[in-house]
């Protein structure tokens, strides 16, 4: 017999997602529990549980997410109560450096999913057999800018685009692994692949999902471009930079 049942809510459920290198594959998930999480803006009766899978919001108030109910409970017991939307903002770090810290910022209360990105950071990045780039992003002057987002489209010739994404960490360093880049063949007819990267960057925060596009300086009449066209050598670490820099020197809008 039951006398009683115990109901909880949770409030909403973030997923941790490792977004670096190569895209297109099974989703990456990180354990919450090798996270640190930093929060400035959040409800005082908000707890964060975390999981291997995640991290669970659960929140004392109000009242109906908590609730005892006499005997067992049924399906409108179950149902989970309205709640109020309320904003939700912090930083995560990674203790052990091998993902790159990042702001966050969304609205929780409504019991969905939310998947945050995090990158790797140059310490945490492993090069296999199909090479990687290494490099840096910096203005004109040559000042560091950090936390840019760089994505690379690689095509190989008779094959479906490759794409990859990574991030640049406090001093403006990053690293790509090309894993998955397919090896050039005896018989192929160059020996390196085309390639167009795009970089998102801004003067000011560490937050990547609200990053603007900015200007690449390229070697044409143009002096910065949306993109910059590159070569990459499949196999090979190489730097990338901009033609006739040691950087990519970036401008912002």
């Amino acid at each position: 017999m039951i006398v009683e049942t115990l109901v909880l809510h949770a409030s909403d459920f973030i997923e941790w997602e490792d977004a670096s290198g190569a895209q297109g594959g099974a989703r990456r998930a990180l354990s919450a529990r090798t996270l640190r999480i930093r929060l400035d803006h959040a409800p005082a009766d908000l707890d964060l549980i975390h999981k291997d899978s995640g991290t669970a919001l659960w929140r004392r108030m109000p009242a109906e997410l908590r609730q005892v109910i006499d005997g067992a409970a049924d399906t409108t017991a179950l149902k989970a109560p309205d709640e109020p939307l309320y904003p939700l903002d912090g930083e995560v770090v990674d203790p052990a450096g091998h993902f790159l810290p990042r702001r966050f910022s969304l609205h929780a209360g409504r019991r969905t999913g939310h998947r945050l990105r995090l990158y790797r950071s140059p310490l945490g990045t492993r090069f296999g057999r199909a090479g990687g780039l290494i490099g840096r992003t910096a203005l004109e002057d040559g000042t560091p800018v950090p936390w840019a987002v760089l994505a690379l489209r690689v095509t190989p010739p008779l094959a479906a685009p490759f794409d990859f994404i990574a991030q640049s960490d406090a001093h403006g360093e990053f690293r790509i692994s090309l894993e998955r880049l397919p090896a050039l063949t005896k018989d192929a007819p160059a020996t390196t692949y085309p390639a167009v990267l795009e970089l998102r960057a801004a003067p000011e925060g560490n937050d990547p999902d609200a990053l603007p596009g900015v200007g690449i300086r390229g070697g044409g009449a143009t002096e910065y471009e949306a993109q910059l066209i590159v070569e990459i050598a499949p196999g090979r670490i190489s730097t990338l930079v901009s033609p006739g820099r040691d950087a990519l020197v970036l401008r912002f809008p």
